[in-house]
């Protein structure tokens, strides 16, 4: 009925959660590599199937999917294009590699000989690791500094009051409890 209210201690208590920065680093990343690798074809449902396998953050994943595939209609998908079309066609070194992987029984049918897909899944690979160190410290310094303020507001203290956004609480709190 009042849903709004719950809506100052669901932010609360997502940013309390015990979420780990590599948590939220990994579902950028996941993020990235849904963003920038075509999601109509098999190599799409490997991915989901990480998002549901790995123990990562999903709402970063599912918050940062749509700026990576923006991102990936305008303009990287120019790059993932050219990079893949180097790596399969152009990089004459790699083509034993390429034969090996797509003779395989299982990888073969992840349409890893599709330029989209292979330049999607290298710069993803590439731009990686930086993504991970950087939101990782964008969340670790926006926790340390955001934190404290949220929770000392007047606007959270008046809902804390709220048998409601108390309920919410304490649910939160057992699922940090079973989760440790």
């Amino acid at each position: 009925m009042f849903s709004f209210i719950n809506i100052p201690a669901r932010v609360i208590t997502i940013l309390e959660l015990n979420l780990t920065p590599r948590q939220i680093a990994g579902g950028v990343c996941l993020g990235m590599f849904m963003g920038f690798v075509p999601l109509n074809g098999p190599a799409a449902i490997l991915l989901f199937i990480f998002f549901f396998l790995f123990k990562i953050n999903r709402l970063t994943t599912v918050i940062t999917l749509p700026i990576f595939k923006l991102f990936y209609v305008f303009g990287v998908s120019a790059i993932t294009e050219k990079l893949g079309g180097y790596l399969l066609i152009d990089a004459g070194f790699l083509s034993g590699f390429w034969s090996f992987v797509t003779g395989l029984p299982v990888i073969a049918l992840l349409d890893l000989n599709n330029t989209l897909i292979a330049g999607g899944f290298a710069f993803s690979a590439v731009l990686c690791v930086p993504v991970y160190f950087i939101s990782k410290f964008i969340y670790t310094s926006f926790l340390e500094k955001n934190i404290r303020k949220l929770q000392n507001s007047k606007f959270a203290q008046r809902f804390a009051k709220n048998k409601i956004v108390t309920g919410v609480i304490k649910k939160a709190d057992k699922i940090r409890n079973l989760t440790e």
